[in-house]
């Protein structure tokens, strides 16, 4: 699930936005799929988005239904009143492979699914087929509009789309399956690892004094690596220093804190792009805290798949770690990223470093114990 980030006004001209739209939404490109876009009932505006996997023609409706059941009660905390429905076919269920004008697949789930957000509250605005640039509506009937053979999106408005997302850094990668590997550990004899590796023992020893000092000058290093992405020794140099903030529960909540309450858009970019390096250059059960402040910052940026992403790293290096643990299950259960901003806003800097340790985390207090 994806909330639509704050920064960025996602207005729904309808369908022939979708193409367009919903990639960038997402994060990648969905196939064999059902995205939900969950709208605010008068600005139109998307305030989330929800991708599933979509079952196989023969699966029983009401049990899908049940297995979605509790991704579909996020949409009203979300605010989202009115929802789209876009299908993405598997390439074998496409209605115009070769020219043809089969029936559109998964009707009757489509159909079921509507009146099952019908009897939550939420208005199911329309269902459509979406196959590259191609579209067409489950429920219209006029063949002006959407012939059998589908329609093409508007260009105009795909361009209009693209390039407001393309304003604002946005890239959706070709697939999910790219968006899992975009976060694979980098080998031994990469030269971004081997330079993070020779860069650890300097960077440790000259980290500024106090948990303050190190949170901030890692922020201000993710200021400007966003105006040289480029410099490969300064990106090295940031890994180190998330690494090993994120690798004790006081400095892992203070960087989270000053990453994700009023953040900067380019810094909290960076520091997103700084995070997966960590989580690449890092082997063992040390990927689970770095996972996990990426995955947070991820959601914070309403970026959802790559939080899940994320998340699933976490886990599988650390199942018993519980940052990774409740940011999952505040994804299960449609909690909008604001309020984990709200809860951290809540908490003063001085609660986060502790009052008995003047600011410096214990020794022996580690991230990785699964706190």
């Amino acid at each position: 699930m994806t909330h639509a980030p704050a920064s960025t006004a996602l207005v729904v001209r309808g369908p022939d936005s979708l193409p367009a739209l919903v990639p960038h939404l997402v994060g990648f490109h969905p196939a064999a799929s059902l995205v939900l876009l969950g709208l605010a009932p008068e600005q139109r505006t998307v305030r989330v988005t929800m991708r599933m996997d979509l079952p196989d023609p023969e699966a029983d409706a009401p049990d899908v239904l049940d297995a979605w059941a509790t991704a579909l009660a996020a949409l009203p905390q979300a605010g989202a009143l009115e929802v789209i429905l876009a299908v993405y076919p598997r390439p074998v269920d496409d209605p115009w492979c070769d020219d043809g004008t089969r029936e559109l697949p998964h009707l009757d789930l489509v159909d079921e699914l509507a009146d099952e957000l019908r009897l939550a509250g939420i208005l199911a605005l329309d269902a459509v087929c979406v196959v590259g640039d191609r579209i067409r509506s489950y429920w219209c009937e006029d063949v002006a509009c959407c012939p059998p053979e589908g329609r093409v999106a508007d260009i105009a408005e795909s361009l209009r789309v693209r390039a407001t997302f393309v304003a604002h850094g946005s890239a959706p990668l070709p697939s999910r399956d790219a968006l899992v590997h975009s976060l694979d550990e980098r080998p031994a004899h990469d030269p971004l690892r081997r330079a993070v590796e020779q860069a650890r023992d300097g960077v440790v020893i000259r980290m500024p004094s106090g948990t303050q000092g190190r949170v901030e000058h890692v922020v201000a290093g993710a200021r400007s690596l966003a105006t040289d992405p480029r410099n490969e020794a300064a990106l090295a140099r940031l890994v180190v220093m998330v690494g090993w903030l994120c690798g004790q529960i006081r400095p892992r909540d203070l960087l989270l804190r000053t990453l994700t309450v009023d953040p900067e858009p380019q810094v909290l970019a960076s520091a997103r792009t700084i995070l997966a390096e960590a989580v690449r250059c890092t082997s063992g059960a040390a990927v689970a805290p770095v996972a996990s402040v990426l995955a947070v910052c991820a959601w914070v940026d309403g970026d959802g798949a790559a939080a899940r992403v994320a998340l699933e790293r976490a886990l599988v290096a650390d199942p018993a770690y519980s940052l990774a643990a409740l940011v999952s299950a505040a994804l299960d259960t449609g909690t909008p990223p604001w309020t984990w901003v709200a809860m951290m806003s809540e908490v003063s800097v001085g609660e986060i470093l502790g009052e008995d340790t003047g600011g410096v985390a214990e020794p022996g207090e580690r991230a990785s114990t699964g706190a």
